[in-house]
């Protein structure tokens, strides 16, 4: 063999070896993101249904085709190295523009699907349980999972598409994107069993994305506003509770007001870019916007209108 076809053979050997690689490569950085968005190996074990076993195994080859070490594993917590971190943001990119690859599809085909995953206050179930409904049965093909917590500070570190929040996001979650959906109307009420105002005291809400409070003999503590509001009705004491909640038991003379304050509070939207925003999720939120522009439902308003 001469040197040229020598030669010719080794880059056609070169570029087979390259093209085999590459295609391991791309479904090994899908682990290797999956891994550090999960901040452990048994985390993304879990979420993703493999062995830790084999998500290690796989990040091991990954590192040995590409000759380079991408994280310092310890017992507690993995960091990346300095090559690991531009890996890693390449790896989220790659990720992403396959997501939007199949979204386009869906878009073309016009017939959203996946799953969603929902984080919202249970404090307003009663309003968005009717809405969550009628999404589902507009797109049947687009599964929610749902879960409540009235506190934003655990999501990044979950599986969550969508949470909604009474709360901003916490100052170190720069990786969640919020938007502001709707403004909700607080009113401060306590149950009618009571015969003078004087005999109620407060029922507080701690909660460690809100405000401090400067009440000192409290009647209660909770931890969220569904609790507040059976608390409220059970004859504890008074809360600031969203008018939509209560609305009915103030028409109905089991609550009634406590004092003319009131206040307005945001509605925010959170989601984790470096995860991408799937079609279902982006949906949903057009579906939850737009419901909330044509709400006629007591106590919510629509972010330009409050």
């Amino acid at each position: 063999m001469d040197g040229s076809a020598q030669k010719a053979s080794e880059e056609i050997f070169f570029t087979e070896i390259q093209a085999s690689d590459l295609a391991d490569n791309l479904v090994d950085l899908y682990w290797f993101a999956q891994v550090m968005d999960a901040g452990s190996f048994s985390v993304a074990a879990n979420n993703n249904g493999v062995s830790k076993s084999n998500l290690s195994r796989r990040l091991s080859q990954l590192e040995t085709r590409l000759g380079v070490q991408l994280l310092h594993r310890n017992p507690r917590f993995l960091s990346l190295t300095s090559i690991g971190t531009e890996v890693y943001r390449h790896a989220t990119k790659m990720i992403e523009a396959a997501r939007n690859a199949t979204d386009s599809v869906q878009r073309a085909l016009d017939i959203p699907s996946g799953k969603v995953s929902i984080v919202l206050p249970a404090i307003l179930s009663n309003w968005l349980m009717p809405v969550l409904l009628n999404f589902k049965n507009t797109y049947p093909r687009i599964q929610l999972s749902l879960q409540t917590a009235d506190s934003t500070q655990d999501i990044n570190a979950q599986s969550i598409d969508l949470a909604l929040s009474l709360f901003s996001a916490p100052a170190d979650s720069s990786q969640i994107v919020s938007r502001s959906l709707a403004s909700i109307h607080f009113v401060n009420v306590f149950s009618a069993s009571f015969k003078n105002s004087k005999q109620a005291n407060p029922i507080l809400v701690n909660i460690a994305a809100s405000p401090s409070s400067n009440d000192n003999n409290p009647s209660l503590v909770v931890t969220n506003y569904q609790h507040a509001l059976e608390a409220a009705l059970t004859g504890f004491g008074h809360a600031f509770l969203p008018l939509c909640a209560c609305s009915a038991a103030i028409n109905s003379g089991e609550l009634k007001f406590y004092s003319p304050q009131e206040e307005h509070r945001t509605l925010f939207a959170f989601t984790q870019p470096h995860r991408g925003i799937t079609l279902a999720t982006r949906v949903l939120l057009d579906y939850l916007s737009l419901h909330i522009s044509q709400s006629r439902t007591t106590g919510i308003l629509p972010i330009n209108l409050a």
